[in-house]
């Protein structure tokens, strides 16, 4: 995808079996005696609410899933070119730009953080997270690692992912959503794929960070749940 981060083309529809079986409500999972070794310590949400490159533009949250895994790679090579022609490069439709990223600072917005790694509230790892969050604006501005950090953050940043479906956020007008839907109904009437999609102001950032100074990676979504939002659509 670029020279930093490089994302894998997965076919088929084992993912999606794998995704099934763990939700399925009939499957029982226990953990007694289970050794347990998730560890979400570098899970992050130091960013607010992430606005697009364009004040005017707006955040499209897609799912698009071919009818068969047999149309796949015909399928999603069709609808990623009709996209590029529609919204340009992954380069230029990405919703993350560096002028765009605040910071949290709020009391609610790092209790969410806590919330996000612990499930419960920590009052411990609020006042950390608030000390770590003052630390890294900080950082951010006044050293070398801290800007190249900045820097790497939109290209480590999973805005489109094919992993036997497309999932992909993107930042454009209206009018060039539009243009894309109609195409994707065509597809769709031609019982070639379904997809599922939810607009929004703003993107929302995860990020997954070993040391700022190391190996991050971020997740993208669009706001209120877009990815989830976009689901539902697709599943009526």
């Amino acid at each position: 995808m670029n020279d930093l981060h490089i994302i894998p083309v997965v076919l088929g529809d084992a993912l999606q079996m794998a995704e099934d079986e763990v939700k399925s409500k009939s499957r029982k999972i226990g953990l007694t005696n289970i050794p347990y070794n998730l560890n979400l310590k570098g899970m992050e949400c130091k960013w607010d609410k992430i606005a697009p490159p364009v004040d005017s533009n707006e955040i499209l949250t897609l799912i698009i899933k071919a009818q068969t895994t047999a149309l796949q790679s015909t399928v999603y090579s069709e609808v990623l070119t009709k996209m590029e022609f529609i919204y340009g490069d992954v380069k230029k439709r990405h919703p993350i730009t560096i002028e765009k990223l605040i910071m949290i600072n709020s009391l609610g917005q790092l209790k969410n953080e806590v919330l996000m790694k612990f499930s419960e509230l920590k009052w411990v790892e609020v006042f950390t997270s608030a000390i770590r969050s003052f630390i890294a604006r900080w950082y951010l501005k006044t050293n070398e690692k801290g800007r190249n950090y900045l820097r790497e953050l939109p290209e480590l940043t999973e805005s489109l992912m094919v992993d036997g479906t497309i999932n992909t956020v993107i930042s454009g007008t209206a009018k060039q959503r539009e243009l894309l839907i109609f195409e994707l109904q065509a597809m769709q009437d031609k019982n070639l794929l379904r997809y599922g999609y939810y607009v929004s102001n703003t993107s929302v950032l995860s990020c997954y960070v070993t040391a700022i100074d190391d190996y991050h990676v971020h997740f993208l979504d669009g706001d209120q749940g877009g990815y989830t939002q976009a689901s539902k659509l697709l599943k009526l």
